[in-house]
């Protein structure tokens, strides 16, 4: 699992306990703390078909379901967590949402979102995608391919988000940095600066093809290995690991 997607869980049980609401833990003896997940609040799910959205708070969940806006507020009553977080809402207890550290994506764009959510209301169940897709991006990511053609061996390739729209890293020969803007429609990158160090001429070949490939990219995603891809709308692809992974 993306150790971006395993927060600390105490931030939520604090306010839930200041909240007045009682938080129960499902998990067997053996389940390691450390393990033990929560979402950052406030949280947000929501989907497209049938259109919906979920807001949760340290108190209370407000649904919105359709095109016209139909809005619901709930109380929330407790939270269990057991490798993943259902929470129970309203005075006869009439919603319930189910958090999934999963990756999950948006049905129209394609968006990749850290949390699945499962929503049940008045007997209907409503699936959906959860959570800040940047929560997947931030951090130190190592390029292993290039376009689907690998990287020189032992060449150093790297890119890193940070939480205040920079990103940054080395080239293979020279560092290089950015700003960047993540949407609900995908992933752009402001114009990359670099250093001016010279290189073998193989290195600063592949330094040239990655710097083309960053300047192009349009969407990202992270696959079941737990890979970032970075894509162009031409094609073109950058693919990496978290490092420390």
């Amino acid at each position: 699992m993306l150790k971006q997607l395993i927060a600390p869980v105490t931030a939520l049980i604090t306010a839930l306990s200041l909240a007045g609401c009682s938080a129960m833990n499902d998990k067997p003896a053996d389940y390691a703390t450390s393990d033990i997940i929560s979402p950052s609040l406030p949280f947000k799910a929501q989907s497209n078909e049938p259109a919906w959205q979920l807001t949760i708070t340290a108190s209370h969940l407000e649904l919105v379901q359709g095109y016209e806006q139909k809005s619901q507020q709930f109380t929330l009553v407790e939270q269990r967590q057991a490798g993943r977080v259902v929470i129970t809402a309203g005075d006869k207890k009439e919603l319930t949402a189910a958090l999934t550290p999963n990756i999950c994506h948006d049905s129209m764009t394609g968006m990749p979102y850290p949390w699945q959510a499962e929503v049940t209301v008045a007997g209907k169940t409503l699936q959906g995608c959860g959570g800040n897709p940047l929560e997947l991006l931030l951090g130190e990511w190592q390029i292993e391919d290039i376009n689907g053609e690998g990287i020189i061996d032992s060449s150093h390739l790297t890119i890193t988000f940070d939480d205040k729209g920079q990103v940054y890293g080395s080239a293979t020969c020279n560092r290089y940095g950015s700003s960047y803007e993540l949407t609900s429609e995908g992933l752009t990158f402001g114009q990359s600066l670099a250093t001016k160090m010279a290189c073998p001429e193989a290195l600063m070949n592949q330094e040239q093809k990655f710097l083309e490939t960053f300047n192009e990219i349009s969407q990202f995603d992270i696959n079941e290995n737990g890979a970032l891809i970075l894509k162009s709308h031409n094609g073109k692809t950058l693919r990496g690991y978290l490092l420390g992974q």
